[in-house]
C-alpha cells in the first residue's frame, strides 16, 4: 500500500492506473446496484472491472498483489470459458472484498472491513435462488464499494503511489 506522506512524481502510466483503479471501485458500486435485476451484463461488468481493478492496484507486497490479481485474471478467463458463471462472479466479488480491506488499511473505515462479508453472503444468497436476501446483500455491497470509492476520489492521485522505491517487482 502507498504511504500518503510520500510524494513521488507521476508519469502517465502512474495517473492513468490510479484513474482506472478509482474507476473501477465505482463501476463495481454502481454494477452492484443493479445486479439483481441485469445479472447477466452486470455480471459481465463486474467481472471486467475486477480485472482492471486488480490490474492497476497499487500494493507494495508482490504476495497480496498477485493473490488480488490472480483473482481478477481467474474472473476473467472462467467467465470467457463458459462455465459456470457465478464461479466467475465470485472470484470478482473475492478481488473487490481483498481491495475493500486494503482500503480500510488506507483509510481505517471499519465499515470496510464489513465488504468480504456482505459480499459472500450476496454470492451464497445469489448462488441458492435467495432472490430477495441478495438484493438486500447487493444494495449493501454496493454502498460499501461506494464508500471506498468516495474516500478514493477525495485524495489526491500521489496518495495511491507512495515511495515507488518500494514496489516489490
Amino acid at each position: 500500500m502507498a504511504d500518503p506522506h510520500i510524494k513521488s512524481q507521476l508519469d502517465i502510466i502512474d495517473i492513468i492506473t490510479v484513474l482506472l483503479y478509482r474507476s473501477a471501485l465505482t463501476v463495481a458500486a454502481a454494477t452492484l446496484s443493479i445486479i439483481a435485476w441485469e445479472a447477466q451484463t452486470a455480471t459481465t461488468a463486474l467481472v471486467a472491472a475486477a480485472l482492471i481493478a486488480s490490474s492497476t492496484v497499487h500494493i507494495y507486497d508482490k504476495r497480496f498483489r498477485w493473490l488480488i490479481q490472480g483473482s481478477g485474471m481467474f474472473a476473467v478467463i472462467w467467465l470467457l470459458a463458459g462455465l459456470w458463471q457465478p464461479l466467475a462472479l465470485g472470484a470478482a466479488l473475492f478481488a473487490f472484498s481483498a481491495l475493500a480491506v486494503k482500503e480500510y488499511f488506507c483509510f481505517q473505515l471499519k465499515v470496510l472491513l464489513a465488504t468480504p462479508l456482505v459480499l459472500a453472503g450476496f454470492w451464497f444468497c445469489l448462488v441458492f435462488n435467495q432472490q430477495q436476501i441478495s438484493i438486500l446483500f447487493s444494495m449493501a455491497g454496493a454502498i460499501l464499494l461506494a464508500v471506498a470509492a468516495v474516500a478514493k476520489w477525495r485524495m489526491p492521485l500521489h496518495f495511491d503511489i507512495g515511495d515507488k522505491s518500494r514496489y516489490q517487482i
